[in-house]
C-alpha cells in the first residue's frame, strides 16, 4: 500500500515569517492535535517543522529547568526568567524554531518504508512531500493505527478500497501562510 493512500492529507502548516506568538497560541488552544507544525513557503515547499518541543526548549532553557530542579533557582525566579524569555522571543519567526533534520517520504513511496522511518529515528510523524519538495501530507503511527484498526473491523471494506487513492477521509488542518 502506497502512502498517499493512507497519509493525512492535511498536515499543518505555518508560513516561516509568522511570530511564534501564533503558533504558541495555537498549540495552547484545546483541539490542536498536531504535534508537528510543518514551515513551508508560499509554494508549499516544505522547508522545515516546528514542535511543541523545540519552542518549549528556546522559551524554556535546560540551563533554567535544570537550576529550578536542584533548587538553585526559586519558582518565582525561573517563572520571571520564562517570563522575559517569552517577551524577548514572542515575535521571533517560526523559521527561527523550526528544525530541517527531519526525514520525508514520498508519496508514492510504500506505508511500511514510513513505518521502518517512524521507529528507527524514533518519531511519531513524518512529512510526505512530492518531487518538488511541496508538501502534500503526513504520514503518522496514528495513521498506521488507523490502518490496523480499519483492517481489524472491516476486511472486505479495506480490500475493496485498498487501490483507492486514499483510503481515509481528511479531518481538517490549521494554516497559517498569510
Amino acid at each position: 500500500m502506497r502512502i498517499e493512500q493512507i497519509m493525512r492529507h492535511d498536515p499543518t502548516r505555518v508560513g516561516p515569517d509568522e511570530p511564534v506568538s501564533r503558533l504558541i497560541e495555537w498549540y495552547a488552544t484545546p483541539g490542536g492535535r498536531s504535534r508537528y507544525t510543518y514551515v513551508v513557503d508560499e509554494q508549499g515547499v516544505l522547508l522545515g517543522v516546528v514542535t511543541m518541543l523545540d519552542i518549549l526548549t528556546r522559551i524554556m532553557e535546560p540551563e533554567l529547568v535544570a537550576a529550578h530542579e536542584s533548587g538553585d533557582l526559586a519558582d518565582a525566579k525561573a517563572l520571571e526568567r520564562i517570563g522575559c524569555a517569552l517577551a524577548e522571543r514572542k515575535n521571533l519567526p517560526v523559521s527561527r524554531f523550526m528544525r530541517t533534520d527531519l526525514p520525508t517520504v514520498a508519496p508514492s513511496g510504500m506505508f511500511l518504508e514510513a513505518r521502518l522511518l517512524l521507529r528507527e529515528r524514533r518519531i511519531t510523524a513524518l512529512p510526505v512531500v512530492d518531487a518538488d519538495g511541496v508538501l502534500v501530507g503526513e504520514m503518522t503511527r496514528r495513521v498506521l493505527m488507523r490502518l490496523l484498526d480499519t483492517m481489524l473491523r472491516d476486511p472486505e471494506l479495506f480490500t475493496l478500497k485498498k487501490d483507492c487513492k486514499h483510503l481515509f477521509d481528511g479531518t481538517g488542518s490549521e494554516v497559517f501562510v498569510g
